[in-house]
């Protein structure tokens, strides 16, 4: 459930959210399956000597990957905001160290440290 305070989301990340959807889809995934055989069907017959089709296939699909990395990386980031404040929020009601909340924001060395302080921690069977 939102926050009635909190600001709606932009269009364009809404946008971005309908059209890596999309990309996800299983009839997606086919139809791209099926347009790069049909690609290579076109370039076999073509052949490679015709540079302007394979030079427009390739930015075609350079476009197509470009779009698909974009949409997902998106999705991901924002999933990974939400799941970090939610997990943050079960830490500070719960018995668990709150010095955790917003580890996501430190360095990786930090990050190991930690990891190996809690697996310490885990083998003596304390806190």
């Amino acid at each position: 459930m939102s926050d009635p305070d909190s600001a709606p989301r932009r269009p364009a990340s809404r946008l971005i959210d309908r059209v890596s959807d999309f990309l996800g889809r299983e009839v997606t995934f086919g139809a791209v399956v099926l347009l790069d055989l049909a690609v290579l069907v076109v370039i076999a017959a073509v052949g490679v000597n015709d540079q302007p089709v394979l030079a427009t296939t390739s930015v075609a699909l350079s476009m197509v990957t470009l779009v698909m990395v974009c949409a997902v990386q998106h999705t991901s980031s924002r999933e990974s905001k939400a799941l970090n404040l939610k997990l943050d929020e079960l830490i500070r009601v719960s018995a668990a160290r709150n010095e955790l909340i917003g580890a996501e924001d430190e360095s990786h060395n930090q990050l190991d440290t930690r990891a190996a302080t809690l697996r310490e921690r885990h083998r003596e069977g304390g806190r």
